[in-house]
């Protein structure tokens, strides 16, 4: 909570300029809070406003006065099989013009209140939806049912059609279409803009907009997509089954050290980074294989078997052959890639406390210490509260692929009209109506992200360059954040205003994502390079310890010369486009 009042306060004293020159404080508004109603929004289609509550919130610091709306709407117009949760909350002064939807993470099934606080302290109407997951089914963003109703009930939303494709994509869009008719209604105009940021299933929110609803934004901030969902979800038991098929496979703490510390050691500081640093800035390049550090059998070594040492020195077969699985990705028993593995660098053990919510990095560390495969609650809304995880593999005694006919059969698994990956996959990589609507995407991944791996964005973008290779620059563009963890964090310049983040100018274009998106739309200037930083042990009141260029992708930043803590001592350096990991053309772009 003290971070979150720091970054809250950061953008209170950042923004002030912004209100002043940009924004309409004198305007006053069109309508009362109290008096908006449901009359005021028409969804189309089957859906409809199940309830609408408007309320008047005065002043209470760091947060101004606003109007907050909360709405329940049925896309399928029948509430027993589709209700969502919406929030808007409108400025009652110092509105800049602009509207901004916000995304959620894991499986949702709440408002995500922070990130509304931080839209409404920047001066835009910011919106947000539980995603369909929460009212009926109780689901919380780790967990949306299995076999026993973990994060809500069995099976969760299994054989409800209309709360899967609310979470695809129905929610975000009536969201969207609810929200734009309130501002017109409180305000007495339209926003000027309307922008939407996202990360994890934020960013796959983000992408399915861009690709199903092309004239809903104008700018789209999109960061660590989780947009080829089913096969992101199928290979967490590939994961989890990597460090269990047996009992020495399991990467403690301390071995998950001395891999990274390896890592480190032969690939930090030849990729344009420094020796020094704790993360890697072209990780594709790094080839450390676990393998080297398989115990010799000498009296010396400490085998890295026991789950409360600190330290060791060697790993077992096993446990080396799951850190190079963890490494190289998913794959069917016809040995295509099902989804990418995590790059070098981002194994680097995180403990789970009470602070960080025992989740750490929701990376290893956390992964294999579930009792079964974390987020695997979306094949349960395939196949019923029945499904085990050992289904998708022939046996899990020993290291094997996952079986092509299982992830078909949940792939193809009905859904209404359509097929459970149409319906939660954002994997079109034709943004030709987007491109004629005028938007814009940013995206971002963190080189370092240990849940969804950095590839997987690489992988979209370049299937979009590779259909549009002359004119893709003018609507997407993706920016790559060395030693950056899932959506937040990590050990490299990890603040630069991505979706829920405040950096130390507020919407500046030169360091702010999401302001270099407003220029980028507003007024045609292409963002190029955003700087990042790294606040000291991440307390933005304890001052800036580095900065680092980020680079539009393909190019990477690499030191030249000067203060290595300053960004202007990294220069831009073009580069091939990485493509060390590759889904097969059947699971993906």
């Amino acid at each position: 909570m003290a971070r979150k009042r720091l970054w809250l306060r950061a953008v209170v004293f950042g923004t002030v300029g912004l209100v002043a020159t940009g924004g309409v404080s004198g305007r006053a508004w069109a309508s009362s809070c109290t008096s908006l109603t449901a009359s005021d929004i028409h969804l189309g289609g089957n859906a409809a406003i199940v309830s609408l509550t408007a309320q008047d919130v005065p002043a209470q610091a760091p947060l101004p006065a606003f109007c907050s709306v909360s709405a329940v709407v049925s896309s399928s117009g029948n509430p027993a099989t589709s209700q969502i949760a919406i929030s808007v909350w409108l400025p009652k002064a110092g509105w800049n013009g602009r509207y901004l939807g916000t995304g959620n993470g894991g499986f949702a099934g709440a408002i995500s209140t922070g990130v509304l606080e931080l839209g409404l302290l920047e001066g835009f109407v910011t919106a947000n939806t539980d995603l369909g997951t929460g009212l009926i089914f109780k689901c919380n963003s780790l967990n949306c049912g299995n076999h026993t109703g973990e994060g809500g009930i069995p099976g969760g939303l299994y054989k409800d059609a209309a709360a899967i494709k609310d979470f695809g994509y129905e929610a975000t869009h009536l969201m969207t279409v609810a929200a734009k008719q309130l501002t017109a209604a409180f305000y007495g105009s339209a926003p000027a803009h309307a922008y939407f940021a996202g990360c994890s299933t934020g960013g796959q929110q983000a992408m399915m907009e861009s690709q199903r609803f092309p004239n809903d934004y104008d700018g789209i901030l999109t960061g660590d997509p989780a947009h080829n969902r089913t096969h992101l979800h199928m290979s967490g038991p590939a994961v989890y089954e990597a460090t269990h098929f047996s009992t020495s496979a399991y990467l403690t703490n301390a071995a998950l050290a001395l891999v990274h510390a390896k890592v480190l050691k032969q690939c930090a500081g030849h990729d344009g980074g420094l020796r020094t640093d704790d993360f890697l800035i072209q990780p594709a390049m790094c080839k450390t294989d676990a393998s080297a550090l398989i115990c010799s059998g000498t009296a010396a070594e400490v085998p890295c078997t026991d789950p409360k040492a600190a330290t060791c020195s060697c790993l077992t077969p096993d446990q080396a052959k799951a850190m190079n699985h963890d490494w190289a990705g998913a794959s069917d028993d016809h040995g295509r890639t099902l989804y990418p593995g995590n790059e070098r660098g981002s194994e680097e053990p995180v403990a789970l406390t009470a602070a960080n919510d025992f989740i750490g990095n929701l990376g290893l560390v956390w992964q294999q210490a579930q009792s079964e495969p974390v987020f695997d609650s979306l094949m349960f809304w395939a196949l019923g509260p029945n499904w085990v995880w050992q289904e998708l593999f022939d046996t899990t005694s020993t290291l094997r692929p996952e079986l092509a006919a299982e992830i078909r059969t949940i792939d193809d698994t009905k859904v209404g009209d359509s097929t459970f990956a149409d319906v939660l996959n954002a994997n079109d990589t034709d943004l030709s109506p987007f491109e004629r609507h005028g938007g814009k995407m940013l995206m971002y991944h963190g080189y370092a992200d240990p849940l969804i791996p950095s590839a997987t964005a690489i992988d979209y973008y370049n299937a979009v360059a590779a259909d549009d290779p002359a004119h893709v620059g003018d609507y997407l563009r993706l920016f790559m954040v060395p030693g950056f963890w899932h959506c937040s964090g990590g050990p490299g310049a990890n603040v630069f205003g991505g979706a829920g983040q405040v950096s130390p100018q507020p919407l500046a274009s030169s360091d702010d994502a999401l302001g270099a998106l407003i220029a980028w739309v507003e007024q045609g200037i292409k963002p190029t390079r955003i700087t990042a930083t790294k606040f000291v042990n991440d307390v933005p009141a304890s001052g800036i310890a580095f900065q680092r260029p980020l680079c539009v992708y393909p190019q990477h930043s690499a030191y030249a010369k000067g203060d290595p803590a300053v960004a202007s001592s990294y220069e831009c350096v073009t580069a091939p486009p990485v493509t060390n990991q590759k889904f097969a053309p059947i699971y993906g772009p």
